[in-house]
Formats: C-alpha cells, sequence, structure tokens
C-alpha cells in the first residue's frame, strides 16, 4: 500500500506548481480577451452608423472601464491567492507530517 500512496502523493506535490501557473494565466487572459474584444467593439463602432455607433461604442467604453477596475479587484486577489498558496506549498514541502 505504500507504493501506490507514495506515487499519488509524488504526482500531486508535482502537479500543485503546475496548477497554480495554470490558473494565473488563465485569470489574466480571461481578463485581456474580454478587455479586447470590447476594444474591438468601440474601434469598429466609429465605422458603423453616427447614432449607433456613437451608443455602442459609449456603451462598450463604459463597460471596458468597468471591466478594467474589476480587472484589478481580480489581480490583487490572484497576488493573494498566489502568495498564500505558494507559502502553503513550501510549508508542506519542509514539513510533511
Amino acid at each position: 500500500m505504500v507504493a501506490p500512496l507514495f506515487l499519488i502523493e509524488l504526482v500531486s506535490f508535482m502537479v500543485r506548481p503546475f496548477s497554480l501557473g495554470l490558473r494565473l494565466f488563465v485569470a489574466m487572459t480571461a481578463g485581456h480577451v474580454l478587455l479586447k474584444v470590447l476594444a474591438g467593439f468601440v474601434i469598429n463602432s466609429a465605422n458603423a452608423s453616427p447614432m449607433l455607433g456613437l451608443t455602442v461604442g459609449t456603451a462598450s467604453f463604459i463597460l471596458m472601464i468597468g471591466i478594467s477596475a474589476l480587472e484589478m479587484l481580480v489581480a490583487v486577489i490572484q497576488a493573494y491567492v498566489f502568495a498564500l498558496l505558494t507559502s502553503v506549498y513550501l510549508n508542506d514541502a519542509e514539513n510533511l507530517h
């Protein structure tokens, strides 16, 4: 029973840093993609009719400001979670049981 448990724990310890990095990457990428799409709406609304372009462009720009504020909040939360999980993982690596 010791050998399978050893392998499971070894894989668990090896996957943790990868999952932490992947989590941070996905959180940052999702916000950047959303801002890129909204910026495309603002730029392309200038090529639309003046009334529709002004309406869509203004709404998209206001939404971009809100999403940017949300991105700042997410960045703070992600930094906190990264620091917390890193300290937990390092503690587990040094003090196994």
